[in-house]
């Protein structure tokens, strides 16, 4: 049982060392505190990637889903809609919460409470193709706290825009 452990922790790294290889830095990654019968939560968080490429894909084992998401006001609403990637220029700093888009953890398997980690696996993709995917954990924080970000309220009166 110790050397599976051991073996899978390597992979891990070394999926994480991929990414660095390439010179790909997330931080400040963050969620909110789900209310009482929530089934989704959001994710934000703040990503460069050394050489043009863009994320993917992110996948949680909490979520039966993940889907990458963007903001924006259309009509004197704000509209969210999946997207199936997030443009990342060489070099230059893409931060969610700031751009509006977010990363969506929907049909959660258990709330998301306060002091929580959700772990998180990223996709991205450069010009050439190859993927590399990258570990990381978000914390999350209480229901109240400020952010750059709309508040979200509940998304489920958000399906189908």
């Amino acid at each position: 049982m110790r050397q599976i452990i051991a073996l899978v922790a390597g992979v891990l790294l070394a999926m994480s060392a991929a990414a660095e290889d390439v010179g790909i830095t997330v931080s400040d990654v963050w969620g909110r505190a789900t209310a009482p019968g929530q089934d989704s939560g959001s994710v934000q968080f703040s990503i460069i990637s050394k050489k043009e490429a863009k994320l993917v894909a992110v996948t949680s084992p909490v979520a039966g889903t993940v889907e990458i998401h963007s903001m924006a006001h259309e009509d004197g609403k704000m509209k969210m809609r999946a997207v199936e990637s997030i443009s990342l220029p060489a070099g230059k700093a893409v931060d969610l919460a700031k751009s509006g888009n977010h990363v969506m953890l929907l049909n959660l398997k258990q709330p998301l409470k306060a002091g929580d980690s959700v772990p998180l696996t990223l996709t991205i993709e450069f010009a050439d193709k190859h993927k590399v995917t990258l570990d990381t954990k978000a914390g999350i924080n209480p229901q109240g706290t400020s952010h750059d970000m709309h508040d979200m309220g509940d998304m489920h009166d958000m399906k189908g825009m």
